[in-house]
């Protein structure tokens, strides 16, 4: 009789699978299927180890931040250099415009504009005492004008010259940057030298005689009957 014993401990019989254990490997089996598929389709999360490459790639993003960050922040500083260049260029123009008709309304008392020699200096507010003594050296000053005469916004005083040929004076400001001719000089609007002349409504004193074009009225029938009134002074 043949022994079997020996080859009985030898092979060992495999134990029966049971049918939770053959459901829960078909699952696993399964789940390593998707796995796979997905990580085929690009769709698995990639994982990075944090050795040489990684620090790399964030050296490259910083510097990449960088560079769109910094020029953000140096054209925001241009840009407030620009409001104050655009804030200063506006208050030179007020200025302008505020001593042309200062200007016409003096032209319209005396009869000219101030000399160069006098200068803008003429159409301010004037000490009681001195009253006398420029009304004798302008007659039919009746000022002031303006209260005070200032430098521009870049602390330099306004450019101001009558012309040999007559008409409008010469005046502006020199800009930022302080040099005549130049495309930054700010120039008043030559209609507001005759701003005076247009609208009359700011005085109601009489034109002198070489003004009596200019009649001051309330209204249309009033301004008739002074313009025939005046014809025998012609």
């Amino acid at each position: 009789m043949v022994d079997y014993s020996e080859l009985k401990k030898k092979f060992k019989a495999k134990k029966p699978v049971s049918r939770s254990a053959k459901t829960k490997a078909a699952v696993k089996a399964i789940a390593r299927e998707y796995e796979m598929k997905k990580a085929d389709l690009g769709l698995g999360a990639p994982t990075f180890r944090r050795g040489p490459l990684f620090y790399g790639l964030i050296i490259v993003l910083l510097v990449v931040l960088g560079a769109l960050i910094i020029p953000g922040i140096t054209s925001g500083s241009l840009t407030m250099g620009k409001k104050r260049i655009e804030r200063n260029d506006l208050m030179a123009r007020k200025a302008m415009n505020s001593l042309s008709v200062a200007l016409g309304r003096y032209k319209f008392h005396v009869g000219d504009y101030p000399t160069t020699e006098e200068g803008l200096a003429v159409l301010a507010y004037r000490k009681p005492e001195e009253l006398r003594k420029i009304r004798r050296a302008h007659k039919g000053w009746d000022g002031p004008y303006v209260d005070h005469i200032v430098n521009d916004p870049w602390g330099r005083p306004y450019v101001y010259e009558t012309r040999p040929e007559g008409g409008h004076p010469i005046l502006y400001s020199k800009g930022p940057d302080g040099r005549a001719g130049t495309l930054d000089d700010v120039l008043p609007d030559q209609l507001s030298f005759e701003q005076a002349f247009r609208d009359t409504s700011w005085t109601n004193h009489w034109a002198p005689a070489e003004l009596r074009g200019y009649v001051v009225a309330p209204d249309e029938a009033t301004r008739k009957r002074v313009e025939a009134s005046m014809k025998k002074y012609d």
